[in-house]
């Protein structure tokens, strides 16, 4: 019985995982097709530009300052490509460029050696 369960289990799993599959498939072809994944490239290549800027240029300010000023160069370049954005979504896309940021900055870190005293 514990065979058959096991068994019924893994089936269900793989049909779910393979749905899963075609529907992020006709997902992406559907999005692409509209050419929203176009527009949303777009703009986030427009809010990488921006946060980078500053990051390098309010580099010895604190967090805050770097989101403010970051969030009016996205808007100054955006409006300047005509592209619209919510603020949410201009929110979300500076997360996601701060994230790529950082976990490129983390990836290429060298490990640190810690020195210690010798026991006496």
């Amino acid at each position: 019985m514990e065979q058959i369960q096991t068994a019924l289990l893994g089936a269900t799993v793989t049909i779910i995982v393979s749905l899963i599959g075609v529907i992020t498939k006709k997902v992406v072809a559907f999005l692409d097709e509209k050419g929203i994944n176009e527009k949303l490239n777009r703009k986030q290549y427009l809010v990488d530009i921006a946060v980078n800027a500053a990051e390098q240029i309010w580099q010895n300010e604190d967090g805050a300052i770097k989101l403010a000023n970051a969030r009016k160069e996205a808007i100054k370049l955006l409006n300047e490509n005509k592209i619209n954005i919510t603020d949410a979504e201009l929110q979300n896309l500076i997360e996601a460029s701060v994230k790529s940021m950082n976990d490129a900055f983390n990836s290429t870190k060298v490990g640190v050696i810690e020195l210690k005293e010798e026991e006496k």
